[in-house]
């Protein structure tokens, strides 16, 4: 068994805990690597990608190393740079759950020994077996420096208060967000997810002592604010006011902007300026391509393709790690400063819904509701019945507050016809009660098993 690899320790700030302070009116976090030469950045990436073959061979790493003898690649020197890439098979969520089950419990894709980590955390194991990521010293201040890029496009800045509702334990994004706004520098209330309405009063509650600057649960956001309704406590005084969308442009329906690629692979990967579309992607820590899956070619920019990722100068990495998702690359100059590619989000592959000859997302219909304002209004919460292919009508289900029944009427026929022009299906909407679709504190199961 050849000895583990070493990791390395990333340059802090002073001391462990946070970055070296900067003047709060620069426009970017690293103009060093966020506005690079585009042709230096390349130089940049063809060195650490030709770092990340050598130790995948010389260390060795068995998962991707099999990879690289299936594509002929047997030295360092096959492969030059990014443009090599498209030699290297695809690696999948399957292949590593499959080599966890054959090498348990760290299987045979880590490139540094598990007992040199100093973080452990899990996927979400909602469609399958939960995966298994660890991270050095060097891995975490990567992510953070990522996040801290994100936070001050976003205007955030050191001395702010932020809060969160992301679960933590075993399952790794919510320590890792949390973490990550310590290190930027900001005050972080972490309260826990509303799994229940006694949660969510417990932290709308806090909110009205401790009043947020930044408002930002994620899934669970609508929760909270339907929460503070029911006690009567404004959205004002819990600092929930002004809640936005993450900034984007859509490329064509659902589009959005590329900022994570899961936990496993980079928590972090970009985040949007909002002056263009899509998210810039931290190029000098990461390759992101949008790949057929069926050749392993990049697809041409701006069209569709597998979300697939490259990182780079981790002490754990990915090789070609494709998470089948949909992705599309924009090349085009930001006026806002930065240089790297930007990327847009497509959603998962697998949550894909088919209605009418239409295929569609989740959050395209979400998008649909909440433009109806009877509709979103505490919260928006609804379900889908999962479409069979058919033509028949899509069925949603959709809370309405109001018991008056023309506002009822008005927002189903509007619903039907705005379901209609945006995604071109026929749709049947069931208007319900409040609470009668149950709650989560996390993620929001939206589309159901036909009865």
């Amino acid at each position: 068994m050849s000895a583990p690899a070493p990791v390395s320790t990333p340059d802090f700030g002073p001391g462990l805990l946070g970055p070296i302070p900067r003047p709060t009116d620069q426009k970017l976090w690293d103009p060093a690597h966020q506005a690079m030469d585009p042709g230096q950045r390349r130089e940049l990436q063809d060195q650490r990608v030709r770092e990340l073959i050598r130790r995948v061979l010389e260390t060795p790493v068995p998962l991707f190393a099999s990879k690289l003898k299936d594509a002929g690649i047997t030295s360092p020197d096959d492969v030059k740079g990014v443009d090599d890439l498209a030699l290297v098979p695809l690696t999948v969520k399957q292949d590593l759950r499959d080599s966890e089950a054959g090498a348990p419990p760290w299987g045979s894709y880590r490139f540094t020994d598990a007992r040199h980590a100093v973080r452990l955390g899990t996927s979400t194991g909602t469609t399958g077996q939960p995966t298994i990521t660890v991270w050095t010293r060097k891995d975490i201040w990567i992510e953070y420096e990522s996040g801290a890029r994100n936070w001050w496009r976003f205007g955030y800045r050191p001395g702010q208060i932020i809060t969160h509702a992301h679960p933590a334990y075993l399952y790794g994004g919510g320590t890792m967000l949390q973490q990550t706004y310590e290190y930027f520098g900001m005050l972080s209330v972490w309260v826990p997810p509303p799994d229940t309405d006694e949660l969510a009063e417990q932290a709308v509650r806090f909110w009205t002592r401790v009043t947020p600057d930044h408002p930002f649960m994620g899934f669970a956001t609508g929760r909270f604010i339907e929460v503070a309704g029911k006690l009567g406590i404004s959205l004002e005084d819990a600092g929930l006011t002004g809640l936005k969308a993450p900034i984007g442009f859509g490329l064509g329906r659902g589009g959005m902007p590329l900022m994570t690629a899961g936990a496993e692979c980079y928590s972090f990967v970009g985040g949007p300026c909002g002056e263009s579309p899509g998210a810039h992607i931290h190029e000098d820590w990461a390759v992101v391509q949008a790949v057929d899956p069926a050749t392993g070619q990049e697809v041409p920019d701006g069209e569709w393709g597998n979300l697939t990722v490259t990182t780079l100068d981790r002490d754990n990495g990915l090789l070609r790690y494709d998470l089948e998702e949909a992705c599309a690359i924009v090349r085009e100059p930001c006026p806002c400063g930065e240089t790297s590619i930007r990327g847009l989000w497509g959603g998962r592959f697998k949550d894909l819904l088919e209605c009418q000859g239409t295929r569609f997302q989740v959050n395209e219909l979400e998008g649909v509701l909440r433009g109806i304002e009877a509709m979103r209004e505490p919260s928006l919460e609804y379900q889908i019945v999962k479409p069979d292919g058919s033509g028949a009508d899509l069925v949603v289900r959709v809370e309405v507050a109001s018991e008056d029944p023309a506002v009822r009427q008005g927002a189903q026929e509007k619903a039907v016809a705005a379901i209609r022009d945006a995604l071109g299906v026929s749709a049947a909407i069931d208007i319900l009660n409040r609470d009668t679709i149950p709650r989560a504190g996390y993620k929001a199961t939206r589309v159901i098993d036909p009865e």
